[in-house]
Formats: C-alpha cells, sequence, structure tokens
C-alpha cells in the first residue's frame, strides 16, 4: 500500500471522541478505505471553532487530514449528516451507542472497513428516522447479524454446526461460542448450549437475509425480543471476549420504555 499523501481526504463516522488538553479533542473515526483512525481536531472546543459543530458522535462528515506525528490533523470538516433526529430521542440515542460502539470494537486494527461502514451508516440513518418509524431493537439485531457476517463471523442458522443435517423448527440449541444452531441430537456435546425456539430461529433467519429496509417495522414480543437480545449478546460477547459498556445502558431505556407502554 503506498503511504498517503501529506494532506488527503475521507468520508467518516465519528464513533467517539476524548479531550485533550484545554481546547483539543482526539476522535475516532470509521471510514469506508482506510479503516479506524484516530485524529486530532486542533482547538476545537473553544468557541469560535469552524469545525466543531461536524465533529460529534454519530455525524457523517468529510474530513481533510494532514498527516502528523503522533495523529493526523483535521484541517477542515463538513457535515454529510448529523442524525439530529436520534440525537432528539433517548432510546435513539442509547441504540445508536450500542452500535456505534459495536463497529468500533470489531473494526479494532482492521484495513478492511467498507462494509463496517456501510452497515453502520444505513443504521445511524434508520435511527434517525421517527420513533414511530422504526424499532430501535430491531435494528440493534439487524445491525448485529449483518457485522458478524461482514466481519466473518455469519452464525450459522439453517444446518448443524456438528452434523450439518438441515435444522428443524423445534428442539434446537444455539452455541454462543460455536456460532450457530446444533439440532437436538448434537447440542448435548456442545458447551455452554442454550435452547433457542423455533419462532426465535426465524426471527433471526428473516433477520439475516433481509435488507434493513425491510424490517424497520418488524415489531417482536418482549419476549421474543428478550431470548433474541440475550443470544445475540452472547455471541457478540464471544466473538469480541469483552462485554460492551453501552449494552446495559440501551437495555435500561429500551425497557424502561416498554414497561412505560404497558
Amino acid at each position: 500500500m503506498s503511504p498517503r499523501p501529506r494532506v488527503y481526504k475521507t468520508e467518516g463516522i465519528v464513533l467517539r471522541s476524548m479531550n485533550l488538553g484545554e481546547a483539543d479533542r482526539v476522535l475516532t473515526i470509521l471510514t469506508p478505505r482506510l479503516g479506524k483512525l484516530r485524529v486530532i481536531a486542533k482547538g476545537v472546543r473553544r468557541t469560535r471553532s469552524r469545525i466543531g459543530g461536524a465533529l460529534e458522535p454519530f455525524s457523517d462528515v468529510q474530513l481533510v487530514l494532514a498527516v502528523g506525528r503522533t495523529w493526523d490533523v483535521v484541517t477542515s470538516s463538513s457535515l454529510e449528516d448529523p442524525h439530529l433526529g436520534l440525537r432528539n430521542d433517548l432510546h435513539s440515542t442509547a441504540a445508536a451507542w450500542y452500535i456505534v460502539e459495536l463497529a468500533d470494537r470489531f473494526c479494532e486494527g482492521s484495513a478492511d472497513s467498507h462494509q463496517a461502514f456501510r452497515l453502520l451508516a444505513q443504521s445511524l440513518s434508520a435511527l434517525d428516522a421517527p420513533p414511530d418509524e422504526v424499532t430501535r431493537e430491531v435494528v440493534a439485531r439487524w445491525f448485529e447479524l449483518a457485522l458478524l457476517d461482514a466481519m466473518g463471523f455469519r452464525p450459522e442458522l439453517v444446518r448443524c454446526l456438528e452434523c450439518g443435517a438441515q435444522i428443524e423448527p423445534d428442539g434446537n440449541a444455539y452455541s454462543p461460542v460455536g456460532g450457530g444452531v446444533l439440532c437436538s441430537q448434537c447440542s448435548h456435546a456442545a458447551h455452554g448450549v442454550r435452547p433457542i425456539s423455533g419462532d426465535a430461529l426465524k426471527v433471526l433467519r428473516h433477520l439475516q437475509r433481509s435488507a434493513l429496509v425491510g424490517v424497520l417495522r418488524l415489531h417482536l414480543t418482549p419476549t421474543m425480543h428478550r431470548e433474541i437480545e440475550r443470544l445475540m449478546h452472547a455471541t457478540v460477547s464471544a466473538v469480541l471476549e469483552r462485554e460492551l459498556r453501552s449494552r446495559d445502558f440501551f437495555s435500561e431505556i429500551a425497557a424502561r420504555e416498554a414497561a412505560a407502554a404497558r
């Protein structure tokens, strides 16, 4: 790979930021071609900064960067999409923090970021829609499955992980560590398996094969969503070998809103 020019341009989604000194900010940016970058925006916290407003988490931005010693330096920025809608709704904001952290962890040290960038951009745009037009938990579950697939960890939901047999509708188990479903004959031999209902398997298959636009209004019962959420949480945790800090916040906000609706 040839070295970057002294000054270069890239689109990026701001994943997180960290204050540095009195006026600077270090940003973690996911780009479509250059992987995940850490860059510094100098003077961005000053009141008169011309670039500060564009560099908030969740924002899709166009950046001009100059190569620096430790971090490359933001010299100018413009907004593609600030995703203002999701910032005005706590449930959508919590979902956005979760999928952004998920992308951040999965893309650690990865230069092949095109698919992850595309999936994240789609999901943030979906969460930007009015709350009555999108089911936030479904967006999160779709993003988990799509990102696992893009990063080489696609869960097997059609054939038994152990024997390769076609999975029957009921009586199966799910292995988070193995990343897929086991038939009733093989489930006893696997470590850490969990039961999976026929309906949960149907929903996961539907999410795995569908474009995001086709599932935005999919509504699940609280019981069904809890089952799917636990299975996906266990799978993501097994792959990443760590817990995500934003998950509990997202789950708490979703549970609070569900209780209020009842």
